[in-house]
């Protein structure tokens, strides 16, 4: 019998998260939550929604970085034969503008990288479902699942109000 492609994302999850403990997992959890249940309300497949919200930050287990993790998520879902819909929402999640300076976390990126990112950027088209996840990645703290109101003041008070975060504010209300 074929492995459901939920349960195939939670044994990966469950596996590989324990590589980086840390608040990242329970927020991956509650994204993953909030995008079942708009799913549902909208009519689109939850059982995509709910592993794209868990799959978004999987790149954090390969440590504690910044804009990297978009990248290494991406790379690790192709390396585990995720298809491209699904290893995208790692990048699609956190550039909201679809601008690769355009984000709010440490900038670790390597040119060839930084590249890479902005040609992806460039030449990837959002559907509802990066819409999806980057609406629940701004409705989800660790440990509760909250209003964008309170999401963005957890951001700005993490990484200060800076001219991205600006941009990024205003683009959510």
């Amino acid at each position: 019998m074929e492995e459901k492609f939920s349960e195939k994302a939670v044994k990966l999850f469950s596996e590989h998260s324990k590589k980086n403990i840390g608040t990242w997992i329970e927020r991956s959890k509650n994204v993953a939550e909030v995008a079942k249940r708009i799913a549902r309300e909208i009519g689109i497949d939850e059982e995509k929604a709910y592993v794209l919200g868990l799959l978004y930050d999987i790149g954090r287990i390969f440590g504690n970085t910044g804009v990297r993790h978009t990248i290494d998520g991406y790379n690790f879902l192709k390396e585990q034969e995720y298809e491209e819909s699904v290893a995208r929402i790692c990048i699609t999640h956190a550039f909201i503008t679809k601008d690769p300076k355009n984000t709010i976390g440490e900038y670790d990126l390597t040119d060839e990288e930084y590249d890479f990112l902005e040609k992806y950027l460039k030449n990837v088209e959002y559907d509802i479902y990066d819409k999806l996840i980057q609406l629940a990645d701004s409705m989800a703290l660790p440990d509760r699942i909250v209003l964008l109101e309170t999401r963005l003041m957890d951001v700005c008070l993490r990484y200060g109000m800076n001219e991205n975060a600006k941009e990024n504010v205003s683009r959510n209300f």
